[in-house]
């Protein structure tokens, strides 16, 4: 995979067992790491293995990964008791 700017374009494409589910185009990221929280805030209500192609339009490279996707984890509730 090339190198990221800002100003590129990134073409995403979710499939899970081999149907897309989603495409997003994404603009304003620098790494890898960022454009995976992009795609996992963007696919709301997937959970399991996927596969992410990326496209830079900008630079013209393409890579596939395959990531996992779980629930957000619920955050902790503080319980208090009066007696």
């Amino acid at each position: 995979m090339g190198k990221i700017n800002t100003s590129d374009i990134i073409y995403a494409t979710i499939t899970q067992r081999g149907r897309q589910i989603g495409s997003f185009r994404l603009s304003g990221l620098e790494s890898f790491s960022e454009i995976v929280r992009a795609v996992r805030r963007l696919s709301s209500g997937v959970i399991g293995l996927v596969t992410v192609t990326l496209r830079n339009g900008t630079q013209g490279w393409r890579h596939t990964r395959s990531i996992m996707i779980a629930p957000e984890a619920a955050q902790p509730l503080q319980l208090s008791f009066a007696f």
